[in-house]
C-alpha cells in the first residue's frame, strides 16, 4: 500500500503546474482529416507555418498553412497545384526571408533531362503559380540526380546540392548553386568532382542480406556524405567518410574528411579530421561559433572482429577548425565507459548493431552540449512471400528500436566532461514498402538552467525512474503512441542529471506524434524539427487524434 500512495504522490507531483515548464493547448482545428500533417516550418514572432498532404479521393493536393503563435488557429490554407503530378515531384519545402518555398523536380525521360524548380507562398497567402528554374540536369536514369537545399542561419539563403551524373559510364560531380531568398535569384554555382548523395539504402542489397543471414545495414556502406552546413558569409562546409589506406575487405576502416569551399574560393579544400584510430562516423553536425571558427561532432563507433567476442567502441567527438588556415585548432573525444553501456542497455553483443545519430550541438554559455539518440535498424523479411514476390513492397519491412538520447557536455577547456543518457524505448515499424527512414523521436533545446528532452514514454515507467536503482532493462517500450505518456525530462547542465520528470500530456486523445507522415510517398526528411522554435523560451508542437489536431505552447523558463 505504501508503494502505491508513493507512486501516486509522485505522478501527481511531476504531472502538476510547474515554474519549469508548463503546456499550453490549443483549440481544436477545423480541418480535413484526410490533410496529413508533413512538417512544420519556420516563421516570424507572430506567426508559424506548416506543409500538409491530402492523399484520400480524387489525387493528391498539397497545401501551405500559416497559424498565428498567440491564438493558435489558422490565418490561411493555401494549396499549391502541381501542373504535371505523374512526372512532378516536391523535393523540399523551407520557410526563409518571409515566403515558404516549395522545391519541385521534374524527369523528362524523352529528353534524359532532370530540371528543379521552386514557387512560393508568400506572407499573405499569395501562392505563385509560375514556376522559376533553378537548374537543368541531363541523365538518362532518375536516380543519376539527388537534390538537397539547405538554408543558411539566418534564413535569407540557400545552397542547392546537385550530385549527378549523365549516364553509367560517368564520374559523378556536385554542383552547388547559392540562391538568394529576398531577390528570389541564383547567386553563383561551383562544381566538385565528388559524389555527394545523401544516406541512401540500396534496397534490393540489403533485402539479399536479410534473406540470407544479417538484416542490419552493413557498416561498409558509412563511405560517402555525411552532413553539409552553410554559414551567413556563403561558405560551404561538409564532411565525408573515406576508406582507410589500411582497410580491408574484411575488416573496414576509415578516414573523416572536412571539406570547405569558401564563398572567395572555386575549388574545395581538404582536411583529414584524425582520431587516436581508425572509426567509423555515420553521422554529423555542424556549429558556426567564429567567423573564422567552425565545430563539426559526432559519434564514432568501431567494431573489431575477433574469435570469440567482437571489441565494440563508441563515442563522441568535436573538431574545432580554424577556417582561414583550414587546421584543426582542437578536438575532443570521449569513448562511452561501462557504466553508460549498462545504462545504454548495450552490452559487448548488442553494442555491435545499434547505431548512432547526433541532431543537436546546443552552446549555453562557455560550455556546448551534444545531444543524439541510439538506435537499432533491421529489415525485417516476410516468411510468408514466395521468391517470385521478392523485392516487392509487401517483402518485409523496416523494424526500428529508438533507446535513449545521449548528452554529452563539452566544457570552456575543450574536453568533454561527461557523457549521459536520458531514457526512451520507441519501437516502431515502417510497412507498405517505405524506405529506410531514421525518425527523431524526441526534442531536445535548453534554457541558461536547464536542458529539457521531450519524448513520449510508457506510462509505467515513472513509477521505476521513482527508484534510485532501478534497472534500464525494467523500462517498458512505447509501441503505440495512445496510452502513453509525453513528458519532459529536465537535466541540470552541471552533471547530466535527470533532476526532474514532468508529465506534460497523457495521449489519450491527442497525441504528440514523433513522426508526422507515414505514407512512403511523403515522408519528410529526417532532419525535419517536429516544433517551431519561438521567443523568450517557448516552443510549438503538433498534436493529433485520428484526424483532429490542434497546436500547443510549452514554456520554459
Amino acid at each position: 500500500m505504501k508503494a502505491k500512495i508513493f507512486f501516486s504522490f509522485m505522478l501527481l507531483y511531476c504531472m502538476s503546474d510547474f515554474a519549469q515548464v508548463q503546456l499550453t493547448n490549443g483549440p481544436e482545428l477545423d480541418n480535413d482529416r484526410d490533410n496529413k500533417m508533413n512538417r512544420m516550418l519556420g516563421g516570424d514572432d507572430n506567426s508559424f507555418y506548416c506543409y500538409r498532404i491530402r492523399s484520400k479521393g480524387k489525387g493528391t493536393s498539397f497545401n501551405v498553412e500559416k497559424y498565428n503563435k498567440k491564438t493558435l488557429k489558422a490565418e490561411f490554407s493555401k494549396e499549391v497545384n502541381l501542373s504535371e503530378e505523374g512526372q512532378t515531384k516536391i523535393e523540399d519545402v523551407e520557410y526563409a526571408a518571409g515566403n515558404v518555398f516549395i522545391f519541385r523536380r521534374e524527369y523528362d525521360k524523352k529528353a534524359d533531362k532532370m530540371t528543379l524548380f521552386f514557387q512560393t507562398v508568400s506572407s499573405a497567402g499569395v501562392v505563385a503559380n509560375d514556376l522559376k528554374e533553378i537548374c537543368s540536369i541531363s541523365a538518362d536514369h532518375y536516380e543519376f540526380v539527388d537534390f538537397d537545399i539547405f538554408p543558411n542561419p539566418s534564413q535569407t539563403k540557400f545552397i542547392i546540392k546537385a550530385s549527378h551524373k549523365a549516364n553509367k559510364e560517368d564520374s559523378y560531380k556536385t554542383d552547388f548553386i547559392l540562391m538568394d531568398a529576398t531577390a528570389m535569384k541564383k547567386v553563383w554555382t561551383k562544381t566538385v568532382p565528388m559524389k555527394l548523395h545523401s544516406n541512401g539504402i540500396n534496397f534490393g542489397a540489403v533485402a539479399l542480406s536479410a534473406l540470407f543471414g544479417g538484416g542490419v545495414r552493413g557498416e561498409a556502406e558509412g563511405v560517402g556524405f555525411l552532413g553539409l552546413y552553410v554559414d551567413d558569409k556563403d561558405n560551404i562546409y561538409w564532411g565525408y567518410n573515406g576508406l582507410a589506406k589500411t582497410a580491408t575487405e574484411k575488416e573496414k576502416r576509415y578516414r573523416l574528411y572536412l571539406y570547405t569551399l569558401n564563398a572567395a574560393d572555386q575549388k574545395e579544400k581538404q582536411l583529414e579530421c584524425l582520431f587516436d584510430d581508425d572509426y567509423l562516423v555515420s553521422d554529423i553536425e555542424f556549429s558556426k561559433t567564429t567567423d573564422n571558427e567552425v565545430v563539426m561532432g559526432g559519434f564514432l563507433k568501431d567494431v573489431i572482429e575477433r574469435k570469440g567476442r567482437d571489441l565494440v567502441k563508441c563515442g563522441i567527438f568535436s573538431f574545432k577548425i580554424n577556417v582561414s588556415s583550414n587546421t584543426v585548432t582542437s578536438k575532443a573525444f570521449k569513448f562511452f565507459d561501462d557504466a553508460m553501456l549498462t545504462a545504454l542497455e548495450s552490452n559487448a553483443r548488442r553494442s555491435r548493431w545499434f547505431r548512432y545519430k547526433l541532431d543537436y550541438i546546443i552552446p549555453v554559455g562557455d560550455a556546448t552540449y551534444y545531444v543524439g539518440e541510439q538506435y537499432s535498424e533491421t529489415w525485417v523479411q516476410n516468411t510468408n512471400n514466395s521468391y517470385g514476390s521478392f523485392g516487392g513492397a509487401n517483402n518485409g519491412y523496416w523494424a526500428y528500436e529508438y533507446m535513449d538520447v545521449i548528452i554529452g557536455k563539452l566544457n570552456a577547456k575543450g574536453e568533454f566532461e561527461w557523457i549521459k543518457n536520458s531514457p526512451l524505448r520507441n519501437a516502431m515499424q515502417l510497412n507498405n514498402g517505405a524506405p529506410s527512414h531514421v525518425f527523431k523521436q524526441y526534442i531536445a533545446l535548453a534554457t541558461s538552467k536547464n536542458l529539457y528532452i521531450l519524448n513520449d514514454d510508457h506510462p509505467k515507467n515513472i513509477e521505476r525512474y521513482a527508484k534510485a536503482d532501478f534497472e534500464p532493462s525494467d523500462l517498458k517500450t512505447v509501441r503505440g503512441i495512445h496510452g502513453s505518456n509525453f513528458v519532459c525530462n529536465v537535466v541540470a547542465l552541471s552533471d547530466g542529471k535527470v533532476t526532474n520528470r514532468v508529465v506534460l500530456m497523457k495521449n489519450e486523445d491527442y497525441c504528440f506524434a514523433p513522426i508526422q507522415e507515414r505514407n512512403p510517398s511523403f515522408i519528410p526528411p529526417s532532419d525535419c524539427e517536429i516544433f517551431v522554435q519561438g521567443k523568450n523560451n517557448e516552443i510549438y508542437i503538433y498534436t493529433e487524434d485520428r484526424g483532429r489536431d490542434r497546436f500547443g505552447m510549452i514554456k520554459f523558463d
